[in-house]
């Protein structure tokens, strides 16, 4: 496994894990320890991991995490964790390089922005109304952002407003990615804040194929405000402890299911 091949391997292993060990990556990959250190600096060195002792940790949260630990966004980034982890992963797979791709605001979204991170595929252009997902995505090479205007939203880092929504109407992406409070067949998309749920509808109107990544936990909840009527949606990513009553009414409505496997 060449150079380039090992630093992915690592970087997806950072990704599932949250650290990574010189001694298993050294048995795992066939080489010795000074070859995995060397890799390991590296990849520090471009800011995507941190070294410890005896192997690396997930590269320190960006500067915007430290406003997040007073709010909603921090509670709810750490509810279904691994779950969100599975559908950032299994939404990765369906990122082609060369592809223009919308990310909305959201703890799943994060998670997928930072596997992005890691491993995109490039080129890539991203546009976003989140700012933490422009942070975690800035300096990517080959990947170019487009962050909207508006009225800051600080609970989830989101831009909302008449400004968000002009700039996303001057814009069309082939796949959006959409986190949600609520799916339901018979309400469709859900979310909590007025202003941010109109930014939703302007991105999913200037996307060829919708995307929602929503855990379990998301399936037949409604929230206050409508997003978006369920035919609006392509494709539905959730985690394996969705259960086949809950898919079931939605793939009768037509949508793709993907179920992200456990790791």
């Amino acid at each position: 496994m060449d150079d380039t091949h090992r630093a992915e391997h690592i970087l997806q292993l950072l990704v599932r894990q949250g650290r990574v060990a010189v001694e298993e990556l050294s048995r795992e990959l066939g080489v010795n320890g000074s070859t995995i250190r060397r890799d390991l600096e590296k990849l520090e060195r471009q800011n995507l991991l941190r070294r410890v002792h005896g192997g690396a940790v997930a590269a320190d949260a960006l500067s915007y995490t430290a406003y997040a630990h007073e709010l909603s966004f921090q509670a709810n980034l750490n509810k279904q964790a691994g779950a969100k982890t599975q559908i950032a992963l299994a939404a990765m797979q369906l990122i082609q390089p060369a592809d223009t791709i919308a990310i909305s605001p959201g703890t799943t979204t994060t998670q997928l922005a930072r596997a992005l991170r890691h491993s995109p595929p490039r080129p890539l252009t991203v546009v976003t109304t989140a700012v933490n997902v422009a942070m975690e995505l800035a300096g990517v090479r080959e990947l170019n952002l487009v962050l909207s205007g508006g009225f800051l939203l600080p609970d989830f880092f989101a831009l909302a407003g008449p400004l968000a929504e002009q700039s996303l109407r001057e814009l069309y992406v082939s796949t959006a990615f959409i986190g949600v409070t609520g799916l339901s067949t018979e309400h469709g998309l859900t979310g909590p804040n007025q202003l941010e749920a109109l930014t939703y509808r302007a991105t999913i109107e200037r996307a060829r194929r919708v995307v929602v990544l929503a855990d379990s936990t998301k399936l037949g909840t409604v929230a206050l405000f409508r997003i978006a009527p369920l035919p609006a949606v392509h494709t539905l990513i959730t985690d394996a402890t969705a259960t086949e009553a809950q898919l079931a009414p939605l793939r009768a409505a037509g949508l793709e299911i993907i179920v992200a496997a456990e790791f």
